[in-house]
């Protein structure tokens, strides 16, 4: 079976067993089983165990040999020392993948660990089973309703195209949280422990043939072997980008992350590198990962770096023009033109320059819609931030930014601010593909992510 079919298996099952449930609900193998009826999988799930009969209103079973149809993916919540015996009833029954949650293995240090593990390996090769893990929270895919992981609830978050793979488990609720507070969906997560036979770069090689994977987030600690993801990254990122969030980046902090998931960090310097080489966008804070997410997610690749401010308050718009510089990205020189349209709609008393000064224009959808036109009209601009503070004053501005950027291809992202709630205007923005930001250096850091990507793909285009 080839990757693809055998990881939608997994992502997408039709049964899964969980061997070593439990009826203590301080145990793994009780949230595991809990997780994946209370989120609403729609499958066939079997509990394992031979001291139960029943389990959440289920019929359990003394053995995954016993259950009576065929199973998709198994989730193995027993001790280490019991893993290989699991895994040779799993190739017996024909399983496709198997998660084992439990730790004990070569993230130990041990060569007891490390022997145990490449056991599994070579079992599951030759038994044609991906292991998630060992030591790994599992998986979801919102789409499917599947909680595959022993965090209740992970499986009820937004839905959406992103798509999270993570070394991890730990950092996948971190990642997938990060996400969501931003108003960002998630699809498919998978935290891949200690790698055993899935690794990044089949993980990455997949979502790049998923259709509904949009925008790729790694959280990477250390790699076997960084070419492979390289090579699988530089056929992703001409389709769709890949981002990537590194742990282990200290020489302390990369030793901690040997006795984690098993994994050395390696210096930073040269991951960084690498990610770079391949066209992966590295971030270094999760609000960064957050905020570069969005702007890939909700607007298209930058042509250049050339970008116009417009702010119906001075004082934000300076500030996202510096920071803008400091990403790398330049000021719009306007043409004249574009001045000439400007100053008939805003007051002599304004600037027109580069960052425009829109003051009150935004209580009036003509006039906000005639200087956002003229702006993304001239040839000098290549990108758009969009700043305002949401009260009465403004409340055209939002309206005529959702009816002029329908009209372009050029990436627009929008800073807004205020002192009460303002979900409904971010709701609209954002349904209409803008995506919004709180503070304008916050704006600057999604919209250098878009320049980063175009750049990206520009420069691989014909690799």
């Amino acid at each position: 079976m080839d990757l693809v079919s055998q990881l939608n298996y997994i992502f997408n099952p039709s049964s899964i067993a969980v061997i070593g449930a439990s009826s203590n609900p301080q145990k793994p193998g009780y949230l595991c089983t809990s997780n994946l009826v209370n989120d609403g999988f729609k499958g066939i799930v079997y509990p394992v165990n031979p001291s139960l009969s029943v389990l959440s209103g289920l019929k359990t079973y003394s053995s995954i040999l016993d259950t009576p149809g065929e199973v998709d993916l198994a989730i193995s919540v027993v001790p280490a020392e019991q893993a290989v015996s699991v895994l040779q009833d799993c190739v017996k029954k024909h399983v496709k993948g198997i998660i084992f949650v439990s730790a004990g293995f070569s993230e130990t240090g041990s060569e007891i660990g490390s022997n145990l593990q490449n056991e599994l390996k070579e079992i599951a090769n030759k038994g044609g089973i991906k292991i998630i893990g060992p030591n790994t929270m599992g998986l979801i895919n919102t789409k499917a309703n599947l909680n595959a992981t022993f965090s209740p609830g992970l499986g009820l978050c937004k839905i959406g195209n992103v798509s999270v793979v993570s070394q991890s488990g730990g950092m996948c609720v971190y990642l997938v949280n990060a996400l969501i507070d931003n108003n960002i969906g998630v699809g498919k997560v998978i935290g891949l422990g200690n790698r055993c036979n899935l690794d990044f770069d089949e993980m990455v090689e997949y979502l790049n043939r998923d259709d509904e994977t949009e925008v790729i987030v790694l959280y990477i600690e250390g790699l076997s072997n960084p070419r492979k993801l390289m090579d699988a990254a530089i056929k992703t990122v001409k389709k769709k980008p890949v981002i990537v969030f590194k742990g282990g980046r200290s020489e302390e902090s990369s030793a901690a992350t040997k006795s984690h998931t098993g994994s050395l960090a390696g210096k930073y310097e040269y991951y960084k590198a690498a990610f770079r080489q391949s066209g992966m966008i590295p971030v270094d804070t999760l609000t960064e990962l957050a905020d570069v997410t969005k702007a890939l997610l909700l607007q298209p690749p930058a042509q250049s770096n050339r970008l116009a401010v417009l702010s119906l308050q001075a004082g934000p718009g300076i500030i996202a023009a510096d920071k803008a510089r400091e990403y790398g990205m330049s000021l719009a020189v306007f043409s004249q033109d574009t001045k000439k349209r400007l100053r008939e709609k805003i007051s002599p008393l304004l600037s027109i320059e580069n960052p425009v000064d829109m003051a009150w224009t935004g209580s009036s959808i003509d006039t906000s819609r005639e200087i956002l036109h003229a702006v993304l009209a001239d040839e000098n601009v290549d990108v758009v931030i969009v700043s305002f503070i949401s009260f009465d004053l403004s409340r055209e501005l939002p309206k005529a930014l959702i009816e002029v950027a329908a009209t372009t291809k050029k990436p627009i992202v929008a800073c807004v601010g205020s002192l009460s709630s303002v979900e409904d205007t971010i709701d609209a923005l954002e349904e209409a593909g803008i995506p919004t930001y709180p503070f304008p250096d916050r704006a600057c850091t999604g919209l250098a992510g878009l320049v980063k990507y175009g750049s990206i793909r520009e420069s691989i285009a014909d690799c």
